[in-house]
């Protein structure tokens, strides 16, 4: 038990460490671009940015640090300011979804030029915000927008094609059983999945994952389980134990900002784990290398670079705020880390055939399930049987 929760600080630490820099001491990080003046000037990358900086604000309902989705989305405001020469600011939230109301009002009176939030917790106060202030500009990701509430066109929306990069980490898993991998018990055909809550955006990745290992082997057994919170490390630690002790020889995680607690676990029982959102293996590597070496892969949902393409085409005129965008493998919004663990780890033959994969679901020729378009029934139900 020692050892585990060293395990765990470090990696507690790690994420600390590797949260976006700048961060102060109370609950908002500001940045301010550096092109004030009325004439437009040039980027690092050379391009011109606007005679005004463009302001955006970035609400995330949580905390930084998550190696995930809300690091993602603030790495998006980061480039804003470096490639756009806007002004930004990042607030943190907290998990306190009393104050959220308080928050979206606040940045709505100001003079930000766009107002950025996402996923599904926070979907009804950003949409009610939006109603309210017609005249301001929202990009809400994770999510189509209803327009029955927000009327005037002022939201994007911003949704992933999640459950196609699961589909790909399935196929992974799957083929990865009978790859001759000295970690991998061939004889147990099982594997594993720890989300962190039982909700439809993480049953997406589920249902992929699920697709995806039928794909290559519909007799392989996938123990599901789910922490119960986006954020309790020591119990997605016990949980991912309990699946790699049932017989799951990889673990697939979506486990949000416990997946600390997954990766740890699959260090001390030394079996693979695939991660969620970000390059978890790159960002342990350097520092946690004893955490980071089973880390297979991870499923990317590019959320950042998303923003980033979506505040362009606001500049640009390319795209609008009366449309939702869906992302997929085709626009590399989603795919999997091919890192130096995962070139180093995984055969030749298995990477051939997750491109294979990949094309065939870009044109359509798979087609990959959706919790989204299922019902809770369905889902359930899809998960059961495999169990």
């Amino acid at each position: 038990m020692k050892k585990t929760f060293q395990l765990i600080l470090a990696g507690v630490l790690a994420c600390a460490m590797l949260t976006a820099c700048g961060k102060t001491n109370g609950s908002v990080q500001t940045t301010a671009g550096k092109q004030e003046q009325t004439e437009g000037s040039d980027t690092a990358n050379g391009e011109k940015t606007p005679e005004k900086p463009i302001k955006a604000v970035y609400l995330v309902n949580g905390n930084l640090g998550d190696k995930g989705f809300y690091d993602s989305a603030a790495s998006g405001l980061y480039r804003m300011r470096d490639e756009l020469g806007a002004d930004i600011k990042v607030v943190e939230m907290g998990r306190d979804e009393t104050s959220y109301e308080g928050h979206f009002t606040d940045v709505s009176e100001q003079d930000w030029d766009v107002i950025i939030a996402g996923t599904w917790s926070v979907k009804e106060v950003a949409q009610n915000t939006a109603a309210q202030y017609p005249d301001k500009k929202y990009i809400f990701f994770d999510s189509d927008v209803d327009r029955a509430i927000v009327a005037d066109g002022n939201m994007m929306g911003i949704t992933y094609n999640s459950n196609q990069g699961s589909f790909l980490a399935g196929v992974l898993a799957a083929q990865m059983l009978d790859s001759g991998d000295a970690k991998i018990d061939a004889s147990k055909r099982t594997l594993g999945f720890i989300g962190s809550m039982d909700v439809a955006n993480i049953n997406d990745f589920l249902v992929g994952y699920l697709e995806g290992v039928k794909y290559v082997d519909p007799n392989i057994k996938v123990i599901p389980s789910y922490v119960g919170s986006f954020e309790d490390v020591p119990k997605c630690l016990e949980m991912t134990t309990q699946l790699y002790n049932q017989g799951a020889q990889i673990v697939y995680a979506p486990a949000s900002q416990s997946i600390l607690g997954a990766a740890t676990a699959a260090s001390n029982v030394d079996k693979y784990l695939i991660a969620c959102d970000q390059d978890l293996y790159t960002q342990l590597k350097d520092t946690n290398p004893d955490i980071a070496k089973n880390i297979l892969t991870s499923t990317l949902k590019n959320v950042g670079d998303s923003l980033v393409t979506a505040v362009k085409g606001l500049l640009d005129n390319s795209m609008t705020c009366d449309k939702t965008y869906a992302l997929g493998l085709d626009s590399g919004a989603v795919g999997l880390a091919q890192n130096d663990n995962f070139n180093t780890i995984v055969p030749e033959d298995i990477k051939k055939n997750l491109d294979t994969v990949k094309e065939k679901i870009i044109k359509g020729d798979i087609t990959v399930g959706s919790a989204m378009k299922m019902t809770t029934e369905e889902v359930s139900a899809l998960r059961d049987s495999m169990k």
